[in-house]
């Protein structure tokens, strides 16, 4: 797969770490409390979330080593 390069702001990225952890959480929930024909639907969408959240938090990782004004990754999702 083939992925293009592009260039965000911290700023950006850290409001999609966010955002996104909270669709996951939110879908976790869903998912909790569904009845048993929506809980495929929302599995899907959970897991393309969760997807999105490891390579959000890679991304976050990795901008985390040049830059001395950011939150531990952990710390930013409490």
């Amino acid at each position: 797969m083939k992925v293009m390069a592009m260039t965000i702001s911290v700023h950006t990225l850290t409001m999609c770490v966010l955002a996104v952890d909270a669709k996951v959480k939110e879908l976790q929930e869903q998912i909790e409390a569904a009845e048993d024909p929506e809980i495929s639907h929302l599995e899907e969408e959970l897991l393309s979330y969760s997807k999105a959240k490891m390579e959000l938090k890679r991304l976050y990782i990795d901008e985390q080593k040049t830059s001395k004004n950011l939150l531990p990754y952990e710390e930013l999702l409490e």
